[in-house]
Formats: structure tokens, C-alpha cells, sequence
């Protein structure tokens, strides 16, 4: 998997295996996925949590700022 720049395991072993590589500082794209052979909703779920609250924020990503829901005139 390695050869093929796929990485996997704990959120901290991808985020170190990540770190290492030498195109990552240049990258402008970053594409990830879980596993699809995660057996149930829940899991998949939780899958793509870590990869938003762990993985990404620790390569440097942040999510853009929401703005406040406008108003309904109510």
C-alpha cells in the first residue's frame, strides 16, 4: 500500500506516514476515503469524523467560517 501512497491505520500513524512525504508542503489536493468494506453506517461514519477532526486539521486544514443562518424575517 505504501508503494502506492495509501496509507492506513489510527488517525496519528496516517498523520505521521503523511508527513513524511516529500510532495505533501506542495500538494493543493488531498483525496481520502475509509474503508468500503466498513461494515455498517455507523462505522463509515465515524471513519470520515476522524478523518475531518483528526487527520486534516493536523496537515493544516480548516474548515472555512460559517456564516450566521439568515434571518426569516421572524
Amino acid at each position: 500500500m505504501r508503494r502506492f501512497h495509501s496509507f492506513y491505520g489510527h488517525p496519528e500513524d496516517i498523520v505521521a506516514a503523511l508527513g513524511q512525504e516529500k510532495v505533501l508542503p506542495v500538494a493543493t489536493d488531498l483525496i481520502t476515503q475509509f474503508n468500503p468494506a466498513v461494515p455498517d453506517h455507523d462505522a463509515a461514519v465515524r471513519a470520515l469524523e476522524l478523518i475531518a477532526t483528526e487527520v486534516a486539521p493536523a496537515l493544516g486544514w480548516k474548515p472555512a467560517p460559517t456564516s450566521e443562518p439568515a434571518s426569516a424575517g421572524v
